[in-house]
């Protein structure tokens, strides 16, 4: 075979072999994509994908199977097919299409068979770039040089969490909004998941009022940023005062709090306008009035700030152990403690005192509101209400006690100051339920003063207590010194008793002796009384018997007398008297008694005898 025949074979092999490279094997997980090299129309200005056959990557693929296409005219990809898995989506960026308008960031979806026919989507208006639609879990035909696919992960909201849609394209939302109003008749948009339904019902960019439950979503990601939030938890003895985002500005109306003291009844205004603007409606932007109970709420917290206000007790500490301004949460019964170094004050006689307090005050649920609205925060109150009172306070009665009396006069100073508090604090709607001063510390050199005079004192006291001791020492052992005389001493005092016995007998038998002789004697008496009566009466009248006989007689002797005494004398008669008593024997011849010194001889002696007779009688 001469050269031409061997060239010639040679070109015709070439040819061949050229030819058989024009084939391709599709397999059943690839993409065939094709790419027109010559013989063709160029395609219009701007437009990078082939519809018709034009020169360039054409929009059609080829599906798994056996393909001859010439290679100097045509160039075949194979690619693999897209798998989305479970659990992601695939987000998509057309290559080619219309431009996007300029109010819009993402391409609207048309019809194209989750873009696996690129065609389609061209000829029914695809939009170039970002799209809304999205690749669910699957595995995706798609012509990857007329779609650009990346792979993201689903949003989860996991337990006890909420999720939040911020949409990133739709209606520019309203100067005057935070939260984008809702669009009328849409339905939570099936869940943030159909993001063509949310568009084409005129949806709002910006923070959606609505929030996503926990579970998994598939949500484009270019269309809602979706942040995850914990759930609202309102814990027992707290309320929830809510500030409302929603809406636009809120419409004033002036409410009143209640007194700290009632339960419901309202008060007068105390505060600014503007401090007391709260609303009842939901969907209206300002401070919900009523507060929201104990319990777990799914919040969106872009479009309802949440503000926890402790109703039972919030406990304020001025110790040593704390540092300014410190918050601590109590596990044990969910309450606040607020801790702040020690109150600093200056006595009247300039010692410096620190002092150790506790304050407990309470925020009733119907006041949260307004403390909320005039505060802000149960951190603002402390700082601007309930500390500076109370250092206030302490300072004022420091400075007019002399520092020995501040530290005696702990209960007192504790009880003004609570009731000062009290009183104050009901102007802001709080109920101040208590206040102890723990401790307070004065200087050491004042304090060893008071400590020696408290020694001297006690000493003194104790001194009294040996001395009362050693007293009650002595009457111990008088009485052991007693108890062993005691035998004795109860004989002796029997003894006395008995004496002391016989000796009351014998009074009382002398008593009675006494009395009988008395009773005796009286009885005599009485006898000889009325004896002597009798007797008296007898002699009376025989007195005045003789008496009158006597009368009688003397008359008669009288006469006689006179008679003698005229015949014979005066003397004649006295002897012839004397004669008559010395013959009746009433007269002794020898006298007792002399008259006369011895004269007148025995006329004298019969004289002086008839004398003594008669004064005997």
């Amino acid at each position: 075979m001469n050269t031409l025949g061997i060239v010639g074979l040679g070109i015709i092999g070439l040819i061949c072999l050229y030819c058989l490279l024009g084939f391709f094997l599709i397999g059943a997980s690839e993409v065939g994509i094709l790419t027109k090299k010559m013989l063709g129309k160029k395609m219009p200005k701007g437009q990078i994908i082939a519809r018709a056959g034009e020169i360039g990557i054409q929009a059609d693929t080829l599906a798994p199977g056996l393909y001859w296409r010439f290679p100097l005219f045509w160039k075949i990809k194979k690619v693999k097919v897209v798998i989305i898995e479970p659990g992601k989506i695939g987000v998509v960026k057309a290559i080619d299409g219309k431009t996007i308008l300029s109010n819009r960031l993402l391409g609207d979806e048309v019809e194209c068979n989750s873009f696996q026919d690129a065609r389609a989507f061209l000829s029914n208006g695809g939009y170039r770039g970002p799209q809304v639609g999205i690749l669910t879990p699957g595995a995706y035909r798609i012509n990857i040089s007329a779609f650009e696919v990346s792979v993201r992960n689903a949003v989860t909201v996991g337990e006890n969490q909420i999720g939040v849609g911020i949409a990133l394209d739709g209606i520019i939302l309203p100067t005057n909004y935070v939260i984008a109003p809702k669009p009328s008749n849409a339905e939570n948009f099936n869940l943030f998941q159909g993001g063509q339904d949310f568009l084409d019902k005129n949806g709002y960019r910006g923070p959606q009022l609505d929030t996503i439950q926990p579970g998994t979503y598939y949500i484009n990601p270019l269309l809602f940023d979706v942040k995850i939030f914990d759930i609202v938890d309102v814990p027992p003895g707290y309320v929830a005062v809510i500030r409302s985002n929603v809406g636009a500005e809120l419409e004033h109306t002036i409410r009143t709090p209640v007194d700290a003291k009632s339960d419901g009844a309202m008060k007068g205004v105390i505060h600014d306008r503007i401090e007391t603007l709260l609303t009842t409606d939901k969907f209206t932007r300002g401070i919900w009035e009523e507060p929201v109970a104990p319990g777990k709420y799914n919040l969106n917290p872009i479009a309802y700030t949440p503000y926890m206000v402790p109703t039972s007790a919030v406990t304020i500490d001025w110790a040593s152990e704390g540092r300014i301004g410190t918050k601590v949460h109590s596990v044990q019964n969910e309450g606040v403690l607020y801790k702040f170094d020690p109150l600093k004050v200056t006595s009247k006689d300039g010692f410096q005192l620190g002092v150790n307090i506790r304050m407990i005050i309470r925020i009733p649920p119907k006041n949260a509101a307004f403390v909320i609205q005039r505060f802000g925060s149960i951190d603002n109150l402390i700082d601007q209400i309930v500390h500076p009172l109370i250092d206030s306070s302490f300072r004022n009665k420091a400075g007019e006690k002399r520092a020995i009396d501040f530290f005696q006069s702990r209960e007192d100073i504790q009880r003004d100051a609570l009731e000062h508090a009290v009183e104050v604090f009901d102007k802001y709607n709080i109920d101040a339920q208590n206040l102890l001063v723990a401790y307070i510390d004065i200087p050491k050199d004042l304090l060893d003063t008071q400590t020696k005079k408290e020694i001297a004192i006690q000493q003194k006291e104790q001194f009294n207590q040996e001395a009362e001791a050693q007293e009650r020492l002595i009457a111990v052992k008088e009485k052991s010194a007693r108890a062993e005389m005691q035998q004795k001493v109860i004989d002796a005092e029997l003894s006395i008793d008995i004496h002391k016995n016989m000796a009351k007998a014998l009074v009382e038998k002398a008593k009675g002796d006494k009395d009988a002789m008395i009773e005796q004697a009286r009885g005599s008496r009485e006898a000889q009384i009325e004896k002597a009566k009798g007797e008296e009466q007898a002699i009376r009248l025989v007195a005045e018997a003789n008496a009158h006989k006597s009368i009688v007689e003397g008359k008669g002797i009288a006469e006689a007398y006179e008679v003698q005494k005229k015949a014979i004398g005066q003397e004649n008669v006295y002897m012839i008297e004397l004669m008559k008593e010395i013959s009746r024997g009433g007269i002794k011849i020898v006298p007792e008694i002399m008259v006369g010194e011895g004269k007148g001889g025995l006329v004298d002696a019969a004289l002086a005898n008839l004398l003594k007779k008669d004064a005997n009688k």
